[in-house]
């Protein structure tokens, strides 16, 4: 008597009833996020063009526009062509996407109803200058689509059968997780801690400068001990999301700097370290605390021990090394979030 060979788990199931999931396979995993990157290379290069002549931009048809609304237009075909291969297997509805597309299948028509929106606002009522395009509420709407578009892959190899340690599947995690933080960063630019230097001259400007190095702490963090919940992270991982998200904030609103790119792939490769030493993970509890508390320490004590020995601020240390401790704290309280302690069993029950 022969085994019947396994299906593939790329393949679908040739009638809607059939257990077997619909997933996508690796190539197109990283088709999808080389996609979603021409969709954020284009909102970077939207940003700048804000930034650097917003009051020039009297037009919703610019080519920074054009770049932005074809990446979306690539990612959203290419989405929908995934679909069409599960509808001609049979699958109806959301099931015709791909194990995790669903996020896309919402995404691409909230994207759509957002880009709709912008053109008619800009229509109407100008082109936003400042925090105003930030917080435009269609700007809002295609911030939305594109982060449920971009998290798709990520969401797919979460839900994959892969092990914790598999190559393929924890690399397209981290480069669809590197995506979102970059749109994650770009909407919180003017909160963003890096991109300035606290310089201890008043209350209240202090105040505001190290709530933002709090709230970036946080920011940076999140995703990297959301992806220790499922995967082992390869070496270079935390490197590639900090360098690639601050190089676009940089040639966005400081092009020609490198100070901060450079930090990032400095602080980046001993978050790197501390991670392949202490081996974090949900079975490694106290490693993953420990690793949770270090993370931000490893950015934070960097950047603001050296603006200090180099000149460019004045706090003391009391100040700056709190400041870096509150925010390693922080990290501390999220992997908690990430990764509970368990409930008892009279709990459960």
């Amino acid at each position: 008597m022969t085994a019947t060979p396994p299906a593939r788990s790329s393949d679908a199931a040739s009638h809607p009833g059939e257990a077997a999931p619909y997933r996508a396979r690796l190539r197109q995993h990283l088709i999808t996020i080389l996609l979603g990157w021409w969709l954020v290379s284009g909102l970077f290069l939207d940003g700048w063009a804000h930034n650097h002549s917003g009051e020039a931009l009297e037009s919703f048809f610019t080519p920074w526009h054009a770049v932005f609304y074809s990446g979306f237009g690539a990612v959203a075909g290419w989405s929908l062509w995934l679909a069409s291969r599960g509808w001609r297997l049979g699958r109806r509805g959301l099931k015709a996407f791909p194990e995790g597309y669903h996020l896309a299948a919402l995404g691409v028509p909230l994207f759509a109803l957002g880009g709709l929106g912008d053109l008619t606002w800009h229509t109407i009522f100008g082109i936003e200058v400042g925090i105003e395009a930030l917080l435009s509420p269609t700007h809002l709407l295609l911030f939305a689509g594109a982060m449920l578009i971009l998290a798709s892959p990520l969401v797919a190899v979460w839900r994959s059968p892969a092990s914790r340690t598999a190559d393929g599947p924890r690399w397209v995690a981290v480069l669809s997780t590197a995506s979102l933080l970059a749109v994650t960063a770009f909407m919180h630019m003017y909160m963003w801690g890096l991109l300035s230097v606290p310089q201890g001259l008043g209350p209240q400007q202090t105040r505001g400068e190290l709530s933002a190095i709090l709230l970036t702490a946080l920011v940076l963090a999140a995703p990297v001990l959301l992806l220790l919940r499922r995967f082992a992270l390869p070496f270079g991982a935390i490197t590639l999301m900090y360098t690639l998200t601050n190089t676009g904030l940089t040639l966005m609103l400081a092009p020609g700097t490198w100070r901060l790119p450079l930090l990032s792939l400095v602080c980046g490769l001993l978050a790197d370290a501390l991670q392949v030493a202490l081996r974090p993970s949900p079975t490694r509890v106290w490693a993953l605390r420990a690793f949770a508390l270090l993370l931000p320490l490893s950015v934070w004590v960097p950047f603001l021990a050296g603006a200090v020995r180099l000149g460019l601020s004045s706090i003391s240390l009391e100040l700056w090394l709190g400041v870096a401790v509150m925010a390693g704290l922080g990290g501390l309280a999220l992997s908690a979030l990430v990764v509970p302690p368990p409930v008892p069993r009279e709990g459960d029950a």
